[in-house]
């Protein structure tokens, strides 16, 4: 078969190929394609080997597993750009390569799955963090690869910042919107009432005995940034703790997180490293001095944001801070310097 290279990707797979991808091919040709030794132009190969990797229980995966270190780049950036390519052999590609041009098509591509990318997210460089937010579309669609890109440990600044302008923008204005819909909605006249059924009756009845637990994790991430947004003053408190950084730092967005919320949230031993960085970041909240001397001393807070805080606070909780074991050595050495200064 000729090789034909075109904006469109490779011309389309062989008999062959299809009998694989199908899983109509006999045990002989799956056994000589897992070892690369089928008559199949290289693009054909990748998707052939991706495909024996994508049937997690196929015993020949251990050699395809070695026959897919030998596939050149161009192979595998050919197979993601090829018609018909499937979501489980991008994801068999994805998570073998770290060619930067076999994995900037393949993030790009339409067909890969929500699981792929998030997976990606938590680990792909810089560049490619990129390419992954650009996608607003799908990010939007799938709350999960944000989260995860926010796990990833090599996360550039700037993509970290857009990543938030992300979730100020398409979530939380759309929260934003819905509460004013709901505010106008309310000081409308209200309909007359409708009786409700027996069945109904009890339904809501037992509405207030769900556990905000119970309900909390019935809620998809969507669901839980709509409540955090919007939720009451217990439901905020508790999302602050979730361990997705999109849900807790929205509760840190809402309009009805005042400043006792905050302080309370301040205090907490059980949130995040980016829910205590975010209250250190908020110069509003940092002007008042219960919140910001609860930053210091919460032994979660990271010691980027609280190192410099020690300076601002007073005589008695430096002396303290000296000596509370629970937090860096970092902020005790500087704590006890600040209390020696100002006791000469």
């Amino acid at each position: 078969m000729g090789y034909i290279r075109s904006m469109a990707g490779p011309e389309p797979e062989s008999e062959l190929l299809s009998q694989i991808e199908r899983g109509e091919a006999s045990g002989q040709i799956l056994e000589f394609a897992a070892r690369g030794l089928v008559p199949l132009p290289p693009w054909e190969m990748a998707r052939a080997i991706a495909t024996i990797l994508s049937r997690t229980e196929s015993a020949l995966a251990p050699i395809a597993e070695e026959s897919f270190k030998d596939l050149p780049a161009e192979a595998l950036k050919d197979a993601v750009l090829s018609r018909g390519v499937m979501p489980g052999q991008l994801d068999a590609i994805a998570r073998r390569t770290h060619e930067r041009a076999v994995l900037e098509p393949l993030i790009r591509h339409k067909a890969v799955a929500d699981e792929t990318l998030a997976w990606l997210a938590e680990r792909v460089e810089p560049h490619l963090q990129d390419v992954i937010v650009t996608n607003q579309v799908r990010l939007l669609a799938a709350p999960v690869i944000v989260e995860k890109l926010f796990e990833n440990p090599h996360l550039s600044s700037d993509i970290k910042r857009r990543a938030d302008e992300f979730l100020e923008e398409f979530f939380l204005k759309k929260e934003r919107e819905a509460g004013t819909l709901e505010e106008a909605a309310e000081e409308a006249p209200a309909p007359e009432p409708v009786a409700a059924s027996p069945v109904e009756d009890a339904e809501k009845a037992d509405d207030p005995t769900k556990s905000l637990f119970a309900r909390i994790a019935t809620m998809n991430v969507v669901q839980k940034i709509r409540l955090a947004w919007r939720g009451n003053k217990e439901e905020r408190l508790f999302l602050v703790r979730d361990s997705n950084r999109l849900v807790s730092t929205a509760v840190l967005k809402s309009p009805k997180t005042r400043e006792a919320d905050v302080e309370t949230i301040a205090n907490m031993k059980s949130v995040s490293e980016d829910v205590l960085r975010a209250i250190a970041l908020r110069r509003e909240w940092m002007r008042k001095y219960s919140i910001m001397a609860a930053i210091v001393k919460n032994p979660r807070s990271p010691i980027d944001a609280t190192l410099a805080l020690v300076l601002r606070l007073n005589h008695g909780d430096q002396k303290k801070l000296s000596q509370d074991r629970n937090v860096p050595e970092a902020l005790r050495a500087t704590a006890r310097r600040e209390v020696s200064r100002r006791e000469v």
